[in-house]
């Protein structure tokens, strides 16, 4: 009898959060969930940060943080570099689940991704974010976004499938606003926001309950955004009232987040109908969203801010087969979602993975096994398929721009504005800071720091570069730095605050006297444009100075510099600022702790969990202080809670190992140190415990620990040393003038601060050696010229991850750093004296003025584009929704600023290469690139590695 197929339903609901469940569930208004729950096991689920849901969502599909994952925000360049585009999969450098499940054969159905578009080659059905958005009146044609159905024949049916917002009900939008008659809509907006997002849940629905009921699956992963949008636009209004909030809006949107959840438990009973009894429900959500007390009442005027308002804790329920019923799970988090369905399938976990499996949610834990990465494992079970891009596929400029107009109106992105140069440089700059803040979250901070000063030179005005960069300074103890990046943020911030509160009152005064002369003249007062809206936020914003940040690390550093006195009276000051809320208490605390003021410590950490109970770095802090007096048990307490509530926290399991010591339970004491060194393998407290544990039962293994401890921390002093007699190491302000006078007009927004070089593209130490490049267009003979190259001895800038196949039997000669040079440049110092294939769209985005050498191999553009099409179809893609002749065009314009860029910057080290001549003449073009490459004795083996039977696509044909 055969066995029954295993399946596995991932739902996901964006933001949904505890806090606003718990009294739903406990007055019955989320049936379904309460079922799932008390037949399950549920825990809170710690998220990362930067909180940010594309690179969250990547991270839950992957199991890896953003720097392996590649996804870090909301929007990146286009591949020419010309503009900005919403992100996209394409620039994911990890698998995800659906393609590691299609290597075994597995079907997936995954619809609403974020990012999934454009829609993957899965093995199964793949609808991607891009599908359900609602665009224009009913009566207008609505056509699908291209590329955003896998495989494409589903796309017109499933298309009939989505709802327009002006198509739903009047019931449907009462179940929200109970009182929408009464509301103005040509004054008020926010019941068309309202009816958008329900219709786009509905679409997501609809096609997602056809799928799941109409194809074969093994594994089906919905995601829903519909809670997040919902909260970002009506949250404020929920009860309790907050004393900022008109009381009429209250009373009108105060019941839309509830109704949102109770409609999502009804989504969520049809979709588990269809699954069936012997699925296994994985419901969960990459973070919650602050619906009491800590909701805050400022959104800050930089890119991303809405995500202030969200909580570091989502939900997680799993309910199956052979699942724990009514069970309470501790210290999960994100990157534990793609290890546990892939042990739900039995399949092994890749090493290379950041998350662990969910293991006390079974009720006989099932054996896990490993694998040391899944990216290098290309074989595909029959039936199956990996179901990845080809690297060529790019996104079509047309649609990019369409999908930006959400995100903007979500205030995810600013607009973009005319400069679109400009647009590219911020878009580029917020990617690299996600990269840094993502860094960070791992306690990277040498990475995140490396990046930060970069940022921070480059855009002074933006003092979360320099607050994050002082935090990195104090976490690799570069003591000297904090201070002066500390002052200069002092001085910067103080005056542009003031210089920002002058030009707002002028630009108020300006205003009113606009509207106060259209009124007199019997004209309407024009509204303002989103760039003036947004200005005069960004004006505000800097207007509001509060210095006790910036207080709190003047304390900090003076405490790390010994000044005990001068430290505390730092402190106290920022205490006793208004400003200073849980995160900053807890800051405070630490410092207190370092300078043994356990009393202060406490108070401080006291603070912090009134305001928030659920902050485990609170519940940690007042475990250390517990320890210091003496109260063990407390200790142990305060430490597990933390735990329960973030479990990667090293210094958690460590403080937790000291107290179980102190009570006299050295086996658990051990295993507690022991799991503080899995992640954290140079905590040298942690190894010096151990040395003490293990002393009388384990003295080869104490002694190991001993000297580990010993190397951590004479390496710790190495390095401080080298600090003190490297002073041109040490941090420089970013720019000696005086900060540049801020604009605001009425109608337009204040100009960004402007460099000659984009962010990220500067480096301290400039390579010396030749960095030789390969570039032309993709299929034009650039593997072919790489191979000449290795021929002549020159090492390869290559990862191996790309192996030869049909297209490319001897090898592709790629590096997947490459693919990420639009937001990211900084491989290239790692190729010096190396050569690297860039092909032309990203040649543009390589650093400037640097020993560049550059050989461009041209192709006959029908020979490149019907090698890209047969190419394509061996891999069962449509590529590109463009004529042959708008393809051509493209390809030419894109030709054209590569030779511009190589006029620039390698005028006097370049070469090009006609593949045609080089298949035609080897021997005389071996000859050139020996001459070039200063090699001429080389020229007879350089000609042996053109092979000619690989020209198979001929224009003579």
């Amino acid at each position: 009898m055969s066995q029954p197929r295993r399946r596995v339903l991932l739902v996901g609901w964006d933001a949904a959060d505890w806090k606003v469940i718990h009294p739903l569930m406990d007055a019955g208004q989320m049936p379904t969930l309460e079922r799932l729950v008390s037949g399950g096991a549920m825990a809170n689920l710690a998220t990362l940060h930067p909180v940010l849901s594309p690179t969250l969502w990547t991270s839950i599909a992957t199991g890896k943080r953003p720097f392996k994952h590649g996804i870090h925000g909301f929007t990146e360049p286009t591949p020419d570099g010309q503009g900005v585009q919403p992100i996209t999969n394409l620039s994911r450098t990890s698998k995800a689940l659906w393609n590691l499940l299609g290597q075994e054969g597995k079907r997936s159905v995954v619809v609403g991704w974020w990012p999934s578009h454009p829609a993957e080659p899965i093995h199964g059905v793949m609808v991607s974010n891009h599908f359900q958005r609602a665009l224009g009146p009913p009566e207008v044609p609505w056509p699908p976004p291209p590329h955003s159905v896998h495989p494409a024949a589903l796309t017109e049916s499933l298309a009939a499938l989505r709802i327009n917002p002006n198509d739903l009900p009047a019931d449907a939008i009462s179940a929200f606003v109970p009182r929408a008659a009464e509301i103005d809509q040509q004054r008020d907006q926010r019941l068309g926001a309202c009816a958008k997002t329900l219709a786009e849940a509905a679409s997501v629905h609809s096609v997602a309950t056809h799928l799941l009921a109409s194809q074969e699956w093994d594994f089906a992963a919905i995601y829903y955004d519909a809670i997040d949008h919902f909260c970002h636009g009506f949250m404020k209004y929920h009860p309790p009232r907050q004393e900022h909030i008109n009381q009429r809006d209250f009373e009108l949107y105060g019941g839309v987040v509830n109704a949102a959840y109770r409609f999502h438990d009804m989504l969520l009973a049809r979709l588990i109908e269809i699954a069936g009894p012997d699925t296994t429900v994985l419901l969960m959500s990459d973070h919650g969203f602050h619906p009491d007390h800590l909701r805050p009442r400022i959104i800050p005027a930089e890119p991303a801010g809405p995500a202030i308002e969200h909580r570091d804790f989502g939900v997680f329920v799993l309910n199956g087969p052979g699942i724990r019923s009514d069970a309470l799970l501790h210290g999960l988090n994100l990157l534990d979602i793609a290890p546990t369905v892939l042990t739900l399938f039995g399949l092994p976990i890749g090493e290379d993975m950041d998350g662990s499996v969910a293991y006390d949610a079974w009720i006989e834990p099932p054996p896990i096994t490993t694998i040391p990465t899944w990216e290098a494992r290309h074989e595909v079970k029959p039936g199956g398929t990996m179901g990845l891009h080809p690297p060529e596929r790019r996104l079509d400029a047309a649609e990019s721009q369409a999908a930006l107009q959400q995100m903007i109106e979500l205030g995810y992105i600013e607009p973009l504005g005319d400069d679109q140069q400009l647009a590219v440089r911020r878009t580029v700059r917020e990617l690299r800071y996600n990269l840094a803040r993502a860094y960070m979250d791992d306690s990277r901070h040498a990475e995140a720091a490396a990046i930060l000063t970069e940022l921070f030179a480059e855009w002074p005005s933006e003092h979360r570069f320099g607050i994050q960069l002082a935090m990195c300074f104090r976490a690799l103890d570069r003591i000297t730095d904090l201070r002066a990046v500390t002052e200069d943020l002092a001085t910067r911030r103080r005056a542009e605050a003031e210089a920002a509160s002058a030009q707002l009152q002028q630009a108020l005064l300006a205003l009113r006297n606009d509207r106060r002369e259209k009124l007199a003249a019997g004209e309407s007062p024009p509204r303002l444009k989103p760039a003036a809206r947004l200005g005069l936020r960004r004006l505000r914003s800097l207007a509001r100075y509060s210095p006790a940040a910036i207080d709190y690390l003047r304390g900090y550093a003076l405490a790390a510099e010994g000044k005990v006195e001068e430290a505390v009276r730092q402190l106290r000051s920022a205490e006793s600022h208004p400003a200073a809320q849980a995160g900053l208490s807890l800051q405070i605390g630490q410092t207190y702790l370092q300078m043994r003021r356990t009393s202060e410590a406490w108070r401080c950490f006291r603070r912090a969990h009134r305001i928030d109970p659920d902050n485990a770095h609170a519940l940690l802090g007042m475990a250390q202080c517990a320890l210091r007096r003496g109260r063990t048990d407390r200790a142990i307490d305060d430490a597990l809670e933390s735990l329960a509530r973030r479990y990667n926290n090293p210094l958690a399991h460590f403080t937790l190992a000291r107290a179980l010591a102190r009570r006299g339970q050295p086996a658990d004491a051990i295993e507690a140190a022991k799991r503080a060194l899995e992640f954290n393998p140079n905590f040298a407290a942690a190894h010096t415990l151990l040395a003490h544990l293990l002393s009388e039962t384990e003295e080869a293994a104490a002694a190991d620990h001993r000297a580990t401890a010993d190397a951590i921390r004479a390496a710790k002093r190495s390095a401080r040393l080298r600090r003190a007699s490297s002073p041109e190491q040490a941090w420089q302000p970013p720019h000696a003038q005086p900060p540049a006078p801020l604009q605001a007009r009425p109608h337009a927004a204040p100009p960004e601060p402007t460099s000659q070089d984009p962010p990220g593209t500067r480096m301290t130490h400039p390579p010396t050696e030749p960095i030789t490049i390969v570039t032309g267009l993709p299929r034009s003979g650039t593997s072919m010229m790489m191979q000449m190259l290795a021929a002549a001895g020159l090492p390869a800038f290559v990862d191996g991850v790309r192996t030869q196949d049909e297209d490319n039997p001897h090898g592709y000669y790629e590096h997947e750093a490459i693919k990420r040079t639009a937001r990211d440049p900084g491989w290239v110092h790692e190729a010096a004296g190396k050569v690297a294939k860039v092909v032309a769209p990203l040649l543009p985005h390589l650093p400037p003025n640097l020993p560049y050498r550059v050989i461009l191999v041209e192709r006959d553009l029908d020979e490149v584009l019907a090698s890209q099409q047969k190419m394509l179809a061996r891999q069962g893609a449509t590529g590109a929704a463009l004529t042959p002749d708008r393809l051509r065009a493209v390809f030419l314009a894109q030709l054209a600023r590569t030779r511009e860029w190589m006029a620039a910057n390698a005028a006097e080290s370049s070469l090009t290469i006609s593949f045609f001549e080089a298949h035609t003449d080897p021997h005389a073009t071996a000859a050139r690139v020996a001459e070039f490459l200063g090699c001429a004795e080389r020229a007879p083996i350089i000609a042996q590695a053109i092979d000619g039977r690989l020209h198979r696509n001929r224009a003579d044909r």
